[in-house]
């Protein structure tokens, strides 16, 4: 059974849902942003701003400079939230599966569902039609037979509007489309990756597809056959509906009490490498660190931190939780316990720095780090948790 995916999204959700509270700006250059500093960014930008020459990232001074016109608003999280709800009471009639993309974007998996709704663009289109109806907003919708299709037909359009790939055609619907309008070549991690494109004159995803991997491989590395797939449209990746979006977590408690950071430390490095080695098993890497202890006296700290480019490796996360312990440790008081999350996790073909970034001593420093981390899999999964632990030398 083929599948049927279908990407629906409501273009610059935020300027939008400002627009229906005040209609007064449905006309003017409208940009989200936050208004406690003069350094902030634009996150979102109405088409009239587009057409004035601002874009998001753009500071807001140099905005207002580009367009003295322009009318700025801050970020209403509690209003976005309702609007999403609301578009959500539509996505849930038609979509048995459906995982948020972004602000006002859903991808939705009617795979099987052609007897209850027919085919997935009629479902497309009543989506569209019921929330201009009911709530003013005017969608854009992409169908396809994966995820990746679904969503770059989306972007291809005009609010109003819906592209249907047909299933077979995605070869030919990707190859004349510019290598920057994939969305997974949109993340920090992969501006090298456009720039030896660039380098190699390899303009659209047509050229990419049409370049043997063995080639590809010589200039991106590992990144080669997934970029080779994507290019021909080809994406296995499931619809994860929120409960299922990919985290791992664990969870340290201590009995009694403990106030040591060399027992902390290494407790939370042990974590560290469990979590990593599930990762490698599980052929992915992680975005996002995330780290909570609760303190004897119930109080609770959190802080996060993003990773770029993504990792399953100990030797280059080790430095990253160890600055999110400092960041919580702010009281001398015993910990209860201490919670390690791994969010934001991808597939495996997307770790790595696989570029001359570093020097080459560095690069084998990391070489050695990485397969010591394989042997110790490989220990572990022969003679069992206790068989060798985390240590440091002094």
């Amino acid at each position: 059974m083929d599948r049927q995916i279908v990407c629906f999204g409501i273009p610059a959700f935020e300027v939008a849902v400002a627009r229906l509270h005040d209609p007064s700006l449905s006309t003017r250059p409208l940009a989200i942003a936050p208004l406690n500093t003069s350094r902030a960014l634009l996150r979102e930008v109405s088409s009239e701003a587009e057409q004035a020459g601002l874009g998001i990232g753009m500071s807001v001074e140099q905005a207002r400079r580009v367009c003295p016109s322009m009318h700025v608003l801050p970020p209403n999280p509690s209003r976005i939230r309702t609007a999403e709800e609301s578009l959500l009471h539509i996505v849930r009639r038609y979509a048995p599966v459906w995982e948020p993309v972004q602000a006002g974007s859903f991808v939705m998996d009617l795979t099987g569902t052609g007897r209850l709704f027919g085919p997935a663009y009629d479902i497309a289109a009543k989506v569209q039609h019921e929330v201009l109806t009911q709530y003013r907003l005017d969608g854009v919708a992409g169908v396809g037979s994966n995820k990746l299709v679904a969503q770059t037909a989306a972007t291809l359009i005009q609010p109003s509007e819906l592209y249907d790939v047909r299933p077979g055609s995605e070869p030919v619907f990707m190859a004349p489309l510019s290598v920057r309008t994939l969305p997974g070549l949109q993340r920090p991690c992969m501006r090298e990756v456009l720039s030896r494109l660039d380098d190699l004159n390899l303009d659209t995803l047509g050229d990419v597809a049409e370049s043997p991997v063995d080639a590809l491989e010589l200039a991106l590395g590992d990144y080669a056959g997934q970029l080779s797939r994507w290019a021909q449209g080809i994406d296995s990746l499931p619809v994860l509906p929120p409960a299922s979006q990919p985290q791992l977590e664990e969870t340290v408690l201590f009995d009694p009490d403990e106030i040591d950071d060399r027992v902390l430390t290494g407790r939370l490095l042990d974590v560290l490498q469990r979590l990593c080695r599930t990762l490698r098993s599980q052929r992915r890497v992680c975005g996002r660190l995330s780290l909570m202890i609760r303190y004897s006296d119930h109080l609770e700290v959190t802080k996060h931190e993003h990773v770029t480019p993504e990792t399953c490796w100990e030797c280059d996360l080790s430095s990253v939780v160890m600055s999110l312990f400092q960041k919580c440790m702010r009281r001398r008081i015993r910990l209860r316990t201490m919670t390690l999350s791994m969010a934001g996790l991808t597939s495996y073909a997307e770790q790595t720095t696989l570029f001359d970034a570093w020097p080459v001593e560095e690069q084998r420093r990391q070489e050695r780090a990485k397969k010591l981390s394989v042997a110790l899999d490989q220990l572990h999964a022969r003679f069992g948790e206790q068989s060798i632990r985390y240590g440091r030398s002094h």
